[in-house]
């Protein structure tokens, strides 16, 4: 069942490769605020929508307290989206994080905030709150997103285990030796 759900959270996010063994959204967003950190190694910036939701952000700049690492709330404009000029994403950038739709409810124009991280060499990070948005609205992979991680609960999986939330985190194929969590795949022998 767990890898049928991690497939399905692939196609939803357009992403290669998913787990599902976060605590919930808000710190799967962090741990993909860290796996950024390790693929760009050196950079020590991180830019981070301010609209995204008030207590992913707080989760994300706990992570990164004691790591050395500028963290940038990048401003909304009038629209409710991330400002890309207040963003100022340079080459010290190791990340360009939104969440979309946002904690406005706006979807963001990812196909824009990725060039612009791409451009610097930084790894575009879309945070989903609501995971049955993505039903909906166009995969982020296919807006060359990096990585995609977000809140699975709405998926439909059952409050249990005195927890009721889990975080998913997907990603391409050539950074899934910086994933966090555990994999689960199906495979074949040497004999088929």
């Amino acid at each position: 069942a767990i890898f049928e759900f991690q497939t399905m959270v692939c196609q939803l996010t357009g992403m290669e490769v998913a787990n599902a063994s976060l605590y919930d959204g808000s710190t799967a967003l962090a741990e993909a605020v860290l796996m950024a950190l390790r693929v760009n190694k050196g950079r020590t910036r991180v830019v981070l929508a301010s609209s995204a939701h008030p207590h992913y952000r707080a989760v994300v700049a706990t992570y990164l307290k004691t790591l050395g690492v500028d963290l940038v709330n990048a401003a909304y404009g009038e629209d409710g989206r991330l400002d890309l000029e207040a963003a100022a994403i340079d080459k010290n950038t190791a990340a360009v994080v939104v969440q979309s739709p946002n904690f406005f409810g706006c979807v963001e124009d990812l196909d824009a905030i990725g060039r612009a991280a791409h451009d610097q060499g930084a790894l575009f990070v879309v945070g989903v709150a609501e995971a049955t948005s993505l039903g909906l609205l166009r995969a982020p992979g296919d807006a060359d997103a990096d990585i995609v991680c977000g809140e699975g609960q709405p998926l439909g999986v059952p409050l249990s285990s005195g927890g009721p939330y889990f975080g998913f985190l997907t990603t391409r194929l050539e950074h899934v030796r910086q994933m966090p969590g555990r994999l689960i795949g199906r495979t074949v022998d040497a004999d088929g």
